[in-house]
């Protein structure tokens, strides 16, 4: 059972808070302990962006809190829940005769609108299919409900009538029109953002629209006066939220008070002259005109279960040989069905049977090659020239040549189909440029710049049409959509969308589809995690149904020479099938071995330290001695002379203290292998990755591992799990509960670290996969918090982060979190990874000191044009320092990581990196900690042993005997100044020891090439 006490921050205290982290970590050392389930009972006095509703009778309100609906007496008190916590049941509203509240509810993976009478019983849903329907609100005579929905392309308002489900579209115009408010009178005030003017407008009886009133910024959730004469909306713009009211024709007022913390939804009007609306974590009363505000407490209780579960730790000591699975963008020949092109250890390489040719062998880095039409040269992208360029071996002579010569960042590259150009494309930061390369001449234009993150390129047969996986959005209002086929024409000819299935995602947008087959019939993808074919004309419109080809998790998609069968890329391997008769043409296998390189335990190094800080405790120790041997630390001394034998680093003017880790970095391939002699020039030795491809996961650590390249330890997932819209790519879109077993299933089999669940998948998809992957010892993170903390969910990203609700349920939009989310983060020990410097802390630290910025390891990984560009940024942003010093969403921010430590609970310091720049991004964000509230040795463990602990590495994270030798010397003492941990002098990895001059001057390879094992 989880004590529960009450401290400063008004969140809970758990008892095991009182005692330190190193005498903590001494117990468990001494006596390890089972898991055990724990029963957490939490009381919510507060919550954060809720919504509340009054009944007709104005006895009762229902609350939206932490996804349920709740009722309680509209005077305060104890709230009893109505709905589960599986809805996500948001914005109720209660029925004219008070029976029933109406709600919008994601049970399905899609909103919808739901109601249930107030006693909890009669749960009733009312639309259905595949769109989302949002803000409902009842018609007087209580027998429909008008709601927004993008089902017609865009926002719009709709109404279903309630005896029969029948559903009439109400608005028309392709601007976004949502938050419906009817009247008594039957008109309907709504926000809309027309060209003829954003703000409020209303829909009168007989159908006509007109602007009620023009507002600048953003504005929600408007709410008529009971005599119709005025309308309260909320409003936010320039850092404040207010609840306004306007009649028709004049200008708002502004009825809450300067820095309050309105949240965007529907008022109720007491009368003409008071209000209730929610905000500061409150559900509040305040007349207009009045300057006092009256709030009503409530009480809601959550108890739960956090289920126990064995973590499979990582190895990190064997050498014994492991089988390779980092196979990366494997291409079958177009004219020899038995020979392969792939990625893999580091290298280039194309497999025949056993016979195996290495065609790169160096420390650089290679990707995602490409067989030219005759089957005689490999188009690849290799950063040996210093950034991600394309490079072209020929197989009859085994040379390379560059082909192109910008700012790097190339990726996925395919032939023409008469070998003459080559279409490929190029990372913006974001953006995604498709380029044109004449191979002859080298001329280059670019096709497309306005697609985010397309799919891998595919030629019709003619040379005259590109087909893409490409994102479409459901509206404008929302980010997410699905994947479909984008047709590009060269000739000039308007873009085409098609989809062999309606509102599932064609492919990830990576490598596994859409594949024209080279004789255009035939169109090749991934939907569903499985392969799929579908027959085309030759301008690719689609004929007849799909034919499922596989039964397990396919990607990287190629076709024979002949199209008659599709080559793919599985878990073990890869595989060949035929698109005719559906036929297993067998299992490429790569009997490879690879193993972990270790220096030699023979090898022993001491580090003098001035100061050293172990990770743990709340003060460095003085003039110390670490001795390592092999990879491992094995003595931990005040100074002796006598220990100073072998290599013997002079520290005695510095600080050593563990390396940093990374808790939420994306990895690319973009910034080539200097990215991971930067990360350590940082000082960063491990990264948590959570989102990426698990076979370009499998590779950095077979290639690191085996000390063919350098760079920090990664824990990662593979591809984010999603539900029934997407918007990043490599996103999958899970649609069954079997699709979910094969990705556990491949989790297990690839290592995963972590299984990320992302914004759209419902909330009882998302405990299935807690279960699946906590039967297999791997945790779970997503960036919701209730109820995925009830069913066990491990880790939460991200302060505010991306939500499908279209405001955040952990962060309000003045940057505050209440009590509800910190109890419950603080009970629960989920960790938190804020990362504060994405929403704003990076840049207003580069705005006060753009200096920082001026690094040689910015530089080594970004070109000076970009760096320039983050000063125009952080100036346009506002980031600089004011005359109040740090922003004040900020300050809210620090508030909320403070009131998490304080309480006992995890936070794990994070960047969400490339956004803002690698390296660099963990700095500022233990600045940011620092300047939000934390001491130095709360920040720095967010970085070092609270993260570790967070991963289940138990031997990492500290300097202690016994511990890998992961650790960093810096100038200076971070625990007074936390800019110092910037200072990188000399960094340990594994053993290995590095200095900074070493790691910026060029690729490392610290045991050679090798070949590999048998």
């Amino acid at each position: 059972m989880t004590t529960i006490g009450r401290n400063r921050f008004g969140s809970p205290l758990s008892l095991l808070s009182h005692l330190s982290r190193l005498s903590l970590l001494s117990l468990l050392i001494a006596s390890p302990a089972v898991a055990q389930d724990r029963e957490v009972n939490v009381s919510l006095t507060e919550g954060t962006n809720m919504a509340a509703a009054l009944s007709p009778d104005r006895q009762t309100l229902a609350i939206d809190l932490i996804g349920r609906i709740w009722v309680m007496p509209a005077s305060g008190g104890s709230a009893t829940p109505i709905t589960d916590e599986f809805g996500d049941a948001r914005q109720p509203a209660w029925s004219p005769d008070g029976r029933r509240v109406a709600f919008q509810s994601f049970r399905d993976g899609n909103y919808h609108i739901w109601s249930v009478a107030a006693d909890g019983t009669g749960l009733t849903q009312h639309t259905f299919g595949p769109y989302d329907d949002r803000e409902p609100d009842w018609t007087t005579d209580g027998r429909q409900l008008v709601f927004s929905s993008d089902r017609s392309g865009n926002y719009d308002l709709w109404r279903v009538d309630l005896r029969n489900g029948t559903l009439a579209q109400m608005t028309t115009d392709p601007a976004d029109d949502y938050n419906p408010a009817v009247h008594s009178s039957g008109r309907i005030a709504f926000v809309s953002e027309r060209e003829a003017g954003r703000g409020i407008w209303v829909r009168n009886t007989s159908g006509a629209e007109e602007l009620y009133a023009g507002v600048r910024g953003r504005v929600s959730a408007p709410s008529w006066r009971p005599d119709g004469g005025a309308v309260s909306y909320t409003a936010m713009g320039f850092g404040e939220t207010s609840l306004m009211v306007v009649e028709a024709g004049q200008s708002p007022q502004a009825i809450s008070g300067s820095g309050q913390d309105v949240f965007p939804f529907r008022a109720v009007w007491l009368d003409d002259f008071w209000l209730l609306y929610t905000g500061d974590g409150k559900i509040l009363r305040k007349a207009v005109g009045g300057d006092s505000r009256d709030p009503i407490a409530f009480t809601a209780e959550v108890s739960f279960t956090r289920r126990a579960y064995e973590h499979a730790a990582r190895d990190f000591a064997s050498t014994d040989p492991r089988p390779v699975r980092g196979i990366v963008s494997p291409m079958v020949s177009p004219l020899d069905p038995d020979l392969v092109a792939f990625v893999a250890l580091g290298d280039l390489w194309t497999q025949r049977g056993d016979d195996l040719v290495q065609v790169t062998s160096d420390a650089y880095l290679e990707f995602n090659p490409a067989w030219s039409p005759d089957g005689r040269k490999l188009v690849y992208a290799s950063d040996r020239s210093g950034a991600l360029q394309l490079w072209v071996w020929d197989r009859d002579t085994g040379e390379s040549e560059q082909l192109t010569d910008g700012p790097g960042g190339v990726g996925a590259a395919v032939w023409s189909p008469d070998g003459s150009t080559i279409v490929y494309q190029l990372s913006v930061g974001l953006a995604t440029e498709t380029r044109l390369i004449d191979v002859a001449t080298s001329q280059d234009r670019i096709l497309r710049d306005d697609l985010f993150l397309p799919g891998r390129p595919s030629w019709s047969p003619d040379g005259r049409i590109l087909a893409f996986s490409a994102l479409r959005q459901y509206s404008g209002r929302f980010r997410e959509g699905r994947n479909e086929i984008l047709y590009v024409s060269l000739d000039g000819e308007p873009d085409r969308w098609t989809t062999p299935t309606l509102h599932r995602s064609v492919g990830t947008r990576g490598l596994d589809g859409p594949v024209w087959s080279p004789d255009g019939h035939r169109m090749a993808y991934v939907g569903g995690g499985l392969l799929w074919v579908v027959d085309v004309t030759p301008t690719g419109e689609i004929i007849g149904a799909p034919v499922r080809l596989s039964t397990e998790l396919a990607g990287a998609i190629s076709w024979t020479g002949d199209s008659r069968s599709v080559v793919y890329q599985v878990t073990d391997g890869i595989r060949r099938v035929d698109v005719l008769t559906g036929a297993d043409q067998g299992l490429a296998a790569f009997p490879w071995g690879w193993a972990v390189r270790h220096p030699s335990s023979d090898r022993r190094v001491v580090i003098h330290a001035g100061r050293m800080w172990d990770g743990m405790a709340d003060r460095e120790r003085t003039n110390v001695d670490v001795v390592i041997e092999g990879s491992r630390i094995v003595a931990v001394e005040d100074h002796r002379d006598a220990l100073h034998r072998d290599s013997v680093i002079d520290a005695g003017d510095q600080t050593l203290m563990p390396g940093l880790a990374d808790a939420h970095a994306h990895v690319g391939y973009g910034s080539g292998e200097a990215l991971g002699r930067v990360w350590l020039a940082y000082g960063i030795t491990s990264i948590r990755n959570p989102s990426a491809d698990p076979f370009l996961v499998r590779e950095r650590r077979e290639s690191v591992g085996m000390g063919i390249r350098v760079g920090p330890r990664e824990f990662a997932t593979g591809r984010i799990m999603d539900g029934t819209r997407i918007y990043y790519s490599d996103a999958g879109q899970l649609s069954s509960g079997a699709q979910v077993a094969q990705e556990i299933e491949r989790a297990a089999e690839m290592k995963y670290d972590l299984v990320k669940t992302y914004v759209r998948m419902s909330d009882l998809m998302q405990k299935r996969v807690v279960d699946a992957a906590h039967a297999n010892g791997i945790p779970v993170s997503s960036h919701e918090l209730y109820p995925a903390v009830a069913f066990g969910a491990d880790h939460v990203e991200h302060i505010r982060g991306t939500s499908r609700r279209g405001y955040s349920t952990k962060i309000s939009a003045l940057s505050r979190s209440y009590q509800d989310v910190v109890a419950l983060l603080v009970a629960s020990g989920m960790t938190l990874t804020p990362t504060m410097g994405l929403q704003g802390g990076f840049w207003y630290l580069v705005g006060q000191d753009p200096s920082i910025l001026d690094d040689p390891r910015v530089l080594a990984i970004y070109t000076q044009g970009y760096v320039d560009r983050l000063t125009q940024m952080a100036a346009a942003r506002g980031g600089g320092a004011s005359s109040d010093g740090m922003p004040a969403s900020l300050v809210a921010q620090g508030e909320t990581i403070e009131g998490v430590v304080s309480g006992g609970g995890r936070v794990i310091a994070g960047t969400d990196s490339p956004i803002i720049p690698y390296g660099l991004s963990l700095h500022t964000e233990l600045q940011n900690y620092v300047d939000g509230g934390l001491t130095p040795v709360e920040a720095l463990r967010s970085a070092t042993s609270v993260f570790t602990d967070a991963v289940g590495a138990g031997d990492l994270g500290t300097i202690a005997p016994g511990m890998f030798a992961d650790m960093v010397i810096v100038d200076g003492n971070p625990l007074e100044e936390i800019t110092d941990t910037r200072r990188v002098r000399i960094v340990v990895k594994n053993g290995d020891v590095f200095t900074f001059e070493q790691l910026l001057a060029g690729p490392i390879s610290p045991r050679g090439l090798i070949s590999v094992l048998p």
